[in-house]
């Protein structure tokens, strides 16, 4: 049975750590095994990529000394006898990182720089277990995972160089999630959490009967356990109901994910690092009607509300359609939408372009823009011929101002738009209400 595994940061943070991936990838048969950057990589890779742009040489030597103190660690921990060939490796990453660094061509530099976190652990991780004795290969994602112009991943062609790449049955094969080759033929990335996306898409690509995502948390939580107490995981879940709580804000899986998974049938389990005989979370086609109506709340921060009123919107037909041609030209995605007869109020999470945004929608009326909102999400079985629920929602939190709701939309959701000051006690008080 085939199946791709993804750690995460956390999960390759250390040599300890590695040590236990390995024997997770070896106990699964894991056909694929993708991996993040270390943890802290990333982070400090963006910092130098900053560090560049404004010419800050000391920085990039003061952050390239952490990485370089945190991975000789990990490789003498880890490694036997491949400690030179991977020390060669690392010293040949910060080579590419300062080169990209010295000659900074914003954009195009800064995914080389970001790479190298990936491409460093992974190849690692594979002599680690190549000294063990696997019949491990690493693999190059972005010689078979390339975007279009639009930033979408091209699937068939993925398929197409995936299938032949892992045709050996017997071999245990390595790759880097999160990066890829963009349409202009350069080093790109699909963005933060892209790793859980990257596997979702080798899964799909080699038709793998699971997708097992591996963090250090036991699964899918009913809230967000870092802000609320009493929270619970949950071990079943469908597709939709996991994908309304990725997009919601849940941190443990990203958004994309979900799609190719589901549209393949391709069970997805959230899984511990640190602790293997955890159940987790499963997340399949399978409706669970034995759950209770509110299933799991989520919460999504940085989102910037609009509001346009216009006496023009008055009994009119294609006031809308002016509205939402501006962010499409624009790129930029709307999370949440009301109207009323003179007014719309929407959100995005993506405030990159706002102020282009803002100029255009002014010729079409008054603008009003508010940041600092927080998005809160209970998803479960919210059937709207059920009596009752959206008053208990409302209800358990009569004490929080909220400024819109969109519920109805499906029968999956019901997402409210509040201060962000306002997000850990509206979790806590749905946690103690709802569940």
């Amino acid at each position: 049975m085939s199946k791709v595994l993804k750690f995460g940061g956390t999960s390759v943070g250390s040599a300890e750590n590695m040590k236990k991936v390995a024997q997770i990838v070896l106990q699964e048969k894991a056909t694929i095994t993708v991996l993040s950057a270390m943890s802290g990589t990333t982070d400090a890779l963006v910092k130098i990529s900053a560090s560049a742009k404004s010419g800050d040489k000391a920085q990039i030597e003061e952050l390239l000394t952490m990485l370089s103190d945190k991975y000789t660690t990990c490789i003498d921990g880890l490694l036997e006898n491949s400690v030179s060939e991977a020390k060669a490796k690392m010293n040949g990453a910060f080579e590419t990182i300062r080169n990209a660094s010295a000659n900074y061509q914003d954009y195009k530099s800064e995914r080389v720089i970001i790479s190298q976190g990936e491409l460093l652990t992974s190849a690692i991780f594979t002599m680690y277990l190549k000294e063990q004795g696997v019949n491990a290969i690493l693999l190059n994602a972005p010689d078979f995972v390339v975007t279009n112009e639009d930033g979408k991943v091209d699937t068939c062609g993925l398929k197409e160089k995936l299938v032949q790449l892992v045709s050996d049955k017997n071999a245990t094969y390595v790759t880097q999630g999160f990066i890829c080759t963009n349409y202009k033929g350069d080093i790109d990335n699909l963005g933060r959490g892209g790793s859980d996306y990257s596997a979702a898409l080798m899964g799909a690509a080699i038709e793998a009967k699971e997708v097992q995502i591996w963090t250090d948390i036991d699964g899918m939580h009913n809230n967000d356990p870092r802000f609320v107490e009493n929270t619970h995981p949950i071990r079943h879940m469908s597709f939709d109901e996991a994908a309304e709580l990725a997009y919601f804000g849940a941190k443990i899986i990203h958004p994309a994910t979900i799609a190719p998974c589901k549209e393949h049938g391709i069970p997805v389990l959230l899984k511990n690092t640190m602790d293997p005989a955890a159940p987790g979370t499963t997340i399949s086609n399978r409706e669970d009607n034995e759950a209770n109506s509110f299933h799991a709340v989520a919460a999504k921060d940085g989102i910037t509300v609009i509001r346009i009123h216009s006496a023009r919107m008055l009994m009119a037909y294609g006031f809308l359609r002016k509205v939402f041609e501006i962010f499409e030209e624009h790129k930029t995605p709307i999370d949440m939408i009301t109207t009323s007869e003179v007014s719309v109020s929407l959100t995005v999470d993506n405030p990159e372009h706002l102020d282009k945004i803002e100029k255009e929608l002014c010729e079409l009326g008054n603008i009003e823009i508010e940041r600092d909102n927080s998005i809160v999400c209970i998803v479960g079985h919210l059937d709207h011929k059920d009596v009752g629920l959206a008053a208990k929602v409302l209800d358990s939190i009569k004490d929080i101002p909220i400024k819109m709701i969109s519920y109805g939309a499906s029968h999956r959701s019901l997402a409210m738009l509040i201060n962000t000051k306002d997000k850990q006690h509206t979790l806590q008080s749905l946690n103690d209400k709802l569940f």
